[in-house]
């Protein structure tokens, strides 16, 4: 395997879902279930990043996961 191997940072487990909900309820014009399915989403994705064993197809979730928080950060304050 072309993988360097390093030692991981641990964090908590946390939900997205109830901040994203709140600042788009109050920021945007949009209800916040039109978003239920990607709230779902991107919890799994942190939650499969936290708890995942290193290999290829862990480093994938990682980079998807890390796109999505690229993405919400151009949408939303970083402090939400």
């Amino acid at each position: 395997s072309n993988m360097i191997s390093i030692a991981t940072k641990r964090t908590e487990r946390i939900n997205w879902t109830p901040h994203l909900r709140k600042y788009i309820s109050n920021g945007y014009a949009e209800h916040p279930d039109l978003y239920t399915d990607d709230f779902r989403v991107l919890d799994e994705l942190r939650n499969d990043c936290i708890y995942m064993e290193p290999s290829e197809k862990a480093l994938n979730r990682l980079i998807k996961y890390y796109a999505q928080l690229v993405f919400i950060g151009s949408k939303f304050p970083i402090d939400v």
